[in-house]
This record gives C-alpha cells, sequence and structure tokens, in this order.
C-alpha cells in the first residue's frame, strides 16, 4: 500500500509543493515537485485561517486530489521498482503535459453551476430553481469551508449525509428544508452519472426523515373581518384587495400579482374568467370570476391594484391581519433572525423557527392559496379545484387542505347523506 503527501519545503513565502509517495515499508519513497503553488501561511496554519486563505487552500485542495489520484493509479498499475527514483518525476511530468483535462467538471460546486448552465441552454430550468439550486450550491460551499475539503460529486455518500446534518443543526436549518437541498443535490448527481461522472453506490440510499409541517389558513369569518376592517394607510389597502385576490383565484403570487384588466374575458355565455399562463406550471388558465371577485374588482372600477414586490406583500398583509384581529394562537413556523444579539444579520442568519403565535404573524403569500383550496374543499368537486390551482397531482392539491381531519369526515358525512 502506499500513501501520498504533499509537502512545503521552501523558505519562501509562497512556493511549489513537494508530493511524496511513501511506500507500506516507510523506508521507500518517491519525490517530485508540482506546479501546484501556495502561500505558507496558508499551508502551515492549523487553525485562524483568514477568509483569503481558507479560500487559497480550497483553491489547492481542488488541484491536489486529481494529482493524487492520478500518482495512486500509476502506481498500481505499474509498481515501480523502489530503486527508481525518477519514476515520479515522469509521472508528474506526464500528469501535467500528457493529460487531459475531463470535459465535465468532478468537482460538486463546479458540477451544479455547469447543470444550472446546461439546464438553461435547453430551456429546461425556471429562474425560482436556478435559485434554489444556487442557495443550494452557496451552503456546499460554507460547509466545505466549515470541514475544510473540497467535495466531489463522488463524494456525497453516508459521510457527507452526516456533516450536511450536523451543519445544518448546528445553523438552525429545518429538518424538511435538509429534506428537499439532500434531494436536490441527489438528482444533480444522478445527472452527472448520466453524463459518465462517478457517483457514490449509497448515493440513491440517502435519505432525512420529513416532519410534518403546521399549515395556515383563514376561516370565512376571519374573511369578513379582514374586509370590513378599516385601515388608516392606502398601501395596506392596496396589499388587502390582493390578500382577498389570492382568496377568491387561488393563485400563486408569481401569477395574481401580473393580473390586468386585459386579462377578463367573457365568453359567448356572458361567463367571466381570467385568462393567463401559469409561471411555474407554464398552464394556461381560465380561472372562473366568482361574485366575490366581480363585486372587489367592481369597487375598483374594474382595474386590479397597484402591483407590488413579493416582500412588500408580505409584510403588509401581516399588518392587515394584525389590524383585522386575526389574533388565534396557531402552532406554526415563524421567519426570525438567529444572528447573535448587536450583530447586524446576514442572509445566512434567517430560520423558519417553530412555534404558537397570533395567526397574523404567520401570514404569508401562500395564504390565499391554502385558504381557497380549504374552503372550497367538499363544496366544489375536487378536480374543479385542482384545475383552478394549476396542481399536478390530487396529493400536491391536498397537502394544501388544512382541515382537521374530523370536519374532512363530516363534510363526507354531508355528502353520502
Amino acid at each position: 500500500m502506499a500513501r501520498v503527501y504533499f509537502l512545503y519545503r521552501s523558505t519562501k513565502e509562497k512556493a511549489a509543493l513537494k508530493v511524496r509517495l511513501q511506500l507500506k515499508s516507510n523506508r521507500e519513497q518517491f519525490e517530485s515537485n508540482t506546479q501546484i503553488h501556495i502561500s505558507k501561511g496558508a499551508w502551515k496554519k492549523k487553525k485562524g485561517l483568514t477568509g483569503d486563505e481558507k479560500n487559497e487552500i480550497a483553491s489547492v485542495n481542488k488541484k491536489l486530489a486529481p494529482l493524487e489520484d492520478y500518482i495512486l493509479e500509476r502506481f498500481e498499475q505499474e509498481n515501480p521498482n523502489p530503486n527508481q527514483k525518477a519514476w515520479l518525476k515522469d509521472i508528474v511530468n506526464d500528469f501535467y503535459n500528457n493529460s487531459k483535462k475531463t470535459e465535465l467538471p468532478i468537482y460538486l460546486v463546479d458540477f451544479i453551476e455547469y447543470y444550472i448552465e446546461s439546464k438553461k441552454t435547453n430551456n429546461e430550468i425556471k429562474e425560482s430553481q436556478i435559485k434554489r439550486i444556487t442557495t443550494t450550491k452557496n451552503k456546499i460551499i460554507r460547509i466545505q469551508n466549515e470541514y475544510n475539503t473540497i467535495l466531489r460529486v463522488k463524494d456525497i455518500d453516508e459521510d457527507f449525509k452526516t456533516n450536511y446534518i450536523k451543519f445544518s443543526n448546528k445553523y438552525s436549518y429545518a429538518v424538511n428544508t435538509q429534506n428537499k437541498e439532500l434531494e436536490r443535490i441527489k438528482t444533480i448527481c444522478r445527472y452527472a452519472n448520466k453524463k459518465g461522472i462517478e457517483i457514490s453506490d449509497s448515493l440513491n440510499d440517502l435519505k432525512i426523515k420529513t416532519e410534518k409541517s403546521p399549515k395556515t389558513y383563514l376561516t370565512l369569518e376571519e374573511i369578513e373581518k379582514i374586509k370590513n376592517v378599516e385601515l388608516k394607510h392606502s398601501y395596506l389597502e392596496n396589499a388587502r384587495n390582493w390578500l382577498l385576490i389570492s382568496i377568491y383565484t387561488g393563485q400563486r403570487i408569481s401569477d395574481f400579482m401580473r393580473f390586468k384588466k386585459e386579462m377578463i374575458i367573457t365568453d359567448e355565455n356572458k361567463k367571466t374568467f381570467i385568462k393567463f399562463d401559469q409561471i411555474k406550471t407554464g398552464k394556461s388558465m381560465y380561472v372562473p370570476v366568482s361574485k366575490e371577485l366581480k363585486t372587489l374588482l367592481k369597487s375598483l372600477k374594474n382595474n386590479f391594484p397597484k402591483p407590488i414586490s413579493d416582500q412588500k406583500y408580505n409584510d403588509y398583509i401581516k399588518e392587515v391581519c394584525k389590524e383585522a384581529k386575526i389574533n388565534t394562537m396557531c402552532e406554526g413556523k415563524k421567519r426570525i433572525s438567529i444572528a447573535e444579539e448587536g450583530k447586524k444579520p446576514t442572509k445566512y442568519d434567517f430560520r423558519d423557527i417553530s412555534g404558537n403565535f397570533p395567526k397574523w404573524e404567520l401570514v404569508s403569500s401562500h395564504i390565499g392559496r391554502r385558504t381557497f383550496a380549504t374552503n372550497n374543499y367538499g363544496k366544489i368537486p375536487t378536480p374543479y379545484l385542482i384545475y383552478i390551482t394549476g396542481h399536478g397531482t390530487e396529493k400536491e392539491f391536498l397537502n394544501y387542505i388544512v382541515l382537521p381531519d374530523y370536519e374532512k369526515a363530516k363534510q363526507a358525512f354531508d355528502h353520502f347523506n
């Protein structure tokens, strides 16, 4: 058995590393220079690395791994005599002079970037997916810095899963978030495997158990409170109108915030619809204009409210529901900063924390969609509701139903009788 070591043997502040192949006897070894340069400070330090030094180490580690693999592979093939002192120098020269670069990146972060570009070229990925994948990529970079390693595609195995969970728990990431990200990483690795890149034999066995997430919706009584509450600011009235539109149509914010007067059509039977293409699914939709929505639009002179950003919408509808005294204590998840007190939070410092909160604090853009599905479930045939919400399957749709099982059973009883 042989092992490869990389050594810093120079008195200079920055120099090329040497590589040593140590045989089992520890008396027999080969040495050679490499073309991998690094600063003495980054190489020698064990703790207290600066950000630049961590980046330098990460960059160097990317170059060490393929050279090490190449040396060990050639050693196994050739089994050189210990007296062939120039053998390792020849192998290193072969690596630099004759080896061709792999067409596809074997390192996970690099391959994720390739994956995104490849999918974009083939028009097989949406902006929302790119954002989620990029978030996962940035988390992997942080994990690499945390454990001072560079991950290859084939390194996504049980050891990675262990470190991934430890890192995620340390920084308070929810279990369901961990599960979604791991599945995302596995999908990218399977794509790499189809391209000929080696993956771990245990990849498909990697799983993280999910936990049931509490969901929130607005009751009919709460909707009436929201409709009737007096609001002091026009921006809150604008947000209230959008909230009601989302409740009446069951659409995602990426769709209903684009609604315009021109999208309303009336057919030959004087039935009115909102016609548009869903952003997420690409489906062409004809959403019926209900009596409630017709009344609301009439109060707005048949125009839709002024569009606002997703963030402002989420903030404003919380204010609206607070003013409407939507105060029922509910189990749910609230997004808070986990940054140290007195320290300005970064984008990595916000988490969804479980607990019991007044319902208005749990209101977000998805609540209109859940409210539509829940309040109409059992009143309108499920296939019609699934069409309007644009869900791919009944299972996905039922995930939006917040009614307790007993309430569902009572509705079933009424249908049977």
